[in-house]
């Protein structure tokens, strides 16, 4: 079927018919929606006049700077230089056109091209910006809500790549809100999986982890906190190992974390990972009769034996270990029944 020819309604669009509520003065701006016009001759409350929807004009402003090229806001409830209601700004209220001359803080007009756009919440499509500032309390980017029975739409936040050769990646941060100059609190930062149905559903994980390398990423969490609290006992690693060989370059490996040691036999051992300030490693060994030895990493010491000499622990014993610095392991041990 062909389409139904559109009739020309007015000559180029220049001004468009409105009728105002109230009284509307030559050089008033009224807006059309969401969109500031500007009244080039006295209008009647609920008469129909024409209103100019293109063209430049020295449309008054508050105490904001504009450079050529900025765009201009009208907001209709803040007040200009010349204490009038109704003002030009950079950031505030709808969108009214581009500054095509500078103006300083003092100056009490910036002159506008009008550009008759409308400011709307939906954008298809990618948008590219230098930045995106909220204008009210909360400024919120949420995903596509799914329909009946699929998914919801996804909401990533990305940095951007390294260039070519050895370039570095953009970072990414979440900073809360800074506090007030005298007295105030920090702004909290949040991180909230999606929640579950309440009768049967389940929460969405939280992951959190280094992106992949040659070189694992480290992860630091509260080093200038307070304190760090858990609402949830946190689990670790849990490796099932098996002793081995009779010194350190044949025995088995362990990992941080918990180790739970098989195939012991006296004289079969298990290597400690590699120093790292901090870290724990809890080695158990399941065997019920037989000892287990234990070695440092390549060059280390554990307990002050010497570089690269295992101690032994008993038949069914744990032992906690932690490593200090980058030279050795410390551990303590206990008899525990693991049979």
């Amino acid at each position: 079927m062909a389409q139904t020819p559109a009739k020309k309604a007015q000559d180029h669009g220049a001004y468009i018919d409105f009728e105002t509520t109230s009284a509307t003065a030559a050089g008033d701006v009224v807006e059309f929606g969401t969109v500031p016009l500007i009244a080039t001759e006295a209008i009647a409350a609920n008469v129909q006049g024409a209103v100019c929807a293109e063209g430049v004009f020295d449309v008054p402003k508050n105490s904001d700077v504009f450079a050529a090229g900025d765009a201009v806001y009208w907001n209709s409830s803040a007040t200009d230089l010349g204490s009038n209601t109704g003002s030009a700004d950079n950031a505030t209220g709808n969108l009214m056109g581009v500054c095509v001359a500078a103006a300083n803080a003092t100056v009490t007009h910036v002159r506008t091209k009008l550009t008759a756009s409308k400011r709307t919440t939906t954008i298809g499509g990618a948008v590219t910006a230098t930045d995106i500032v909220g204008e009210d309390a909360s400024l919120n980017i949420t995903g596509l809500a799914g329909a009946a029975n699929t998914v919801g739409g996804t909401a990533t936040v990305t940095a951007g790549a390294g260039g070519t050769g050895t370039s570095n990646g953009g970072a990414t941060s979440m900073v809360g809100g800074a506090a007030g100059a005298v007295g105030g609190v920090g702004g909290a930062l949040s991180i909230l999986s999606g929640a579950g149905d309440a009768t049967n559903g389940t929460a969405g994980a939280i992951n959190i982890d280094s992106g992949a390398g040659a070189t694992k990423g480290a992860i630091t969490i509260a080093t200038n906190a307070a304190s760090l609290t858990f609402g949830a006992m946190p689990r670790i690693p849990v490796a099932a190992v098996a002793a081995a060989g009779a010194n350190l370059a044949t025995a088995g490996a362990c990992s941080e974390g918990f180790n739970l040691i098989s195939a012991s036999d006296n004289t079969k051992g298990v290597a400690l990972p590699s120093c790292v300030d901090g870290a724990q490693c809890m080695i158990v060994n399941m065997v019920t009769d037989k000892t287990l030895k234990i070695y440092p990493p390549l060059g280390k010491q554990v307990n002050l034996a010497g570089a690269n000499n295992a101690i032994t622990v008993a038949a069914n014993s744990v032992g906690i270990y932690v490593s200090e610095g980058t030279n050795a392991w410390y551990g303590l041990h206990a008899a525990t029944d693991v049979a």
